[in-house]
Order: C-alpha cells, then sequence, then structure tokens
C-alpha cells in the first residue's frame, strides 16, 4: 500500500530508483514521473504498463533520462556500472530529472492553452 506522494520523501535519499513493478509482466508497470522529478537515475524493466508512454517521450527528450533494463543480470551490471562512475550516474539523475520536467511544462503549456481556448470562446460568444 503506498500513499500518493510518499515514495516522493524516499527518491529524495536515494541516486538509483529501480522500478520494480515494471519487471514482471500484468502488473501494468509503476509510474516513474516522483523517481525522475527528484532526480534519481531510473531503471525500469521492458513491462511498463501505461506508463509506457511517458517513457518512450522522456527517452525521446534525452536518452539518458529512463534506461530499460531486460532481467536480474543486466540490472546488475547497470548498477555496479552507475555506482562505479559518478559521471555517468550524475548524467543519468540529471537527464531524468530535465526530461521529466520538461514533460511537465509542455503538460501544463497545454493545460492553459486549452483552457484559455475555453475562455476566450466564453467571451466571444
Amino acid at each position: 500500500f503506498c500513499i500518493a506522494g510518499e515514495l516522493r520523501q524516499l527518491y529524495k535519499l536515494t541516486p538509483i530508483a529501480v522500478i520494480g513493478g515494471s519487471f514482471f509482466p500484468g502488473l501494468a508497470g509503476h509510474n516513474i514521473s516522483e523517481a525522475a522529478a527528484a532526480g534519481c537515475a531510473v531503471l525500469t524493466g521492458h513491462h511498463v504498463g501505461h506508463f509506457s508512454h511517458m517513457v518512450r517521450e522522456m527517452q525521446q527528450l534525452n536518452p539518458l533520462s529512463v534506461m530499460q533494463v531486460s532481467g536480474k543480470l543486466e540490472l546488475e551490471k547497470v548498477l555496479m556500472e552507475l555506482f562505479a562512475d559518478a559521471k555517468i550516474l550524475e548524467s543519468r539523475q540529471k537527464a531524468a530529472k530535465e526530461a521529466f520536467h520538461a514533460l511537465s511544462s509542455a503538460v501544463v503549456s497545454s493545460a492553459w492553452d486549452v483552457l484559455n481556448f475555453h475562455l476566450l470562446r466564453q467571451v466571444i460568444f
């Protein structure tokens, strides 16, 4: 059981977030936004479910923002690389945070555009 926003505080304490629900089919993935917003290097499996759009858009903004790995061996290898090389870890952390914030800004901007359109429409008509 997880209360919304609870993980945000924990993510601030760790440099890397392994999104566990994305490694098993049928779990529909887990939300990566809190981990990315906190500046964690984000590692997921390939079963991201309804978060696939977010993963894809973040990777398009910066390929280092979210790393998808296949299984335990690749996950272990990637974790060892990240802990062994501070520059790579920092670049993934920065990429995740910046990609998430860029996506968030785009969503807010789109919402304002829709709201302004409807408000303007009410004034004119």
